[in-house]
């Protein structure tokens, strides 16, 4: 059985979420098509391990 929680975006709850699988970190990095928010999962648990932001961390004066 399909844990739909998992295919689902945590923020809006839309079912348009493309995911990428970096083996590296054993994670997979989300986006939502529908909001645009980005986040990471555990890949066995689905557990949300953080949130990536659309800008930058380093801004122009």
């Amino acid at each position: 059985m399909i844990d739909e929680g998992h295919l689902r975006c945590p923020f809006c709850d839309a079912y348009e979420v493309d995911r990428l699988y970096l083996a590296s970190a054993h994670l997979d990095s989300c986006e939502c098509r529908s909001c645009g928010a980005r986040w990471d999962e555990d890949l066995e648990t689905g557990a949300f391990r953080g949130r990536a932001a659309r800008t930058p961390v380093i801004t122009r004066d």
